[in-house]
């Protein structure tokens, strides 16, 4: 008797999805305007450094967009696969909502990654101790 076939089950790349939930019309250095996407993220457990206590944030970050405002409004809602991820750069003054001004060295970025990319790129990061701009 021949056994049966044993199947492999291939899992396809997992991505978490971020919303668009909001635009906003930009104006260049040129004097033109543009839009740009407001993204939001997936709810993520975030544990306080000063209490130790866990709170829920989104992460969000905008991305440069190429059609009018009409076509951005229709965009709302959509769901698109990525991640939105933290990216390293010059340090820069930022005003928190109650009007602190905190000094920040990181950005939040949108990246077609999946989550598995993501941890190979930490893991050959890690073991090289090369860096990877995110375009």
């Amino acid at each position: 008797m021949i056994p049966p076939p044993t199947l492999e089950v291939i899992q396809p790349k997992s991505f978490i999805m971020v919303t668009v939930t909001n635009y906003k019309l930009v104006e260049s250095e040129e004097g033109d305007l543009y839009v740009r996407l407001i993204l939001t993220g997936d709810i993520a457990m975030v544990q306080s450094s000063k209490t130790g206590n866990f709170y829920a944030t989104t992460r969000r970050c905008s991305i440069s967009a190429t059609f009018d405002e009409a076509a951005a409004e229709q965009m709302l809602g959509k769901q698109i696969p990525g991640n939105i991820i933290k990216q390293e750069c010059e340090p820069y003054m930022y005003e928190t909502d109650k009007g602190e001004l905190i000094e920040l060295s990181h950005r939040w970025v949108y990246t077609d990654k999946s989550d598995e990319d993501l941890a190979i790129d930490e893991l050959v990061t890690s073991a090289t101790g090369a860096t990877e701009e995110v375009a």
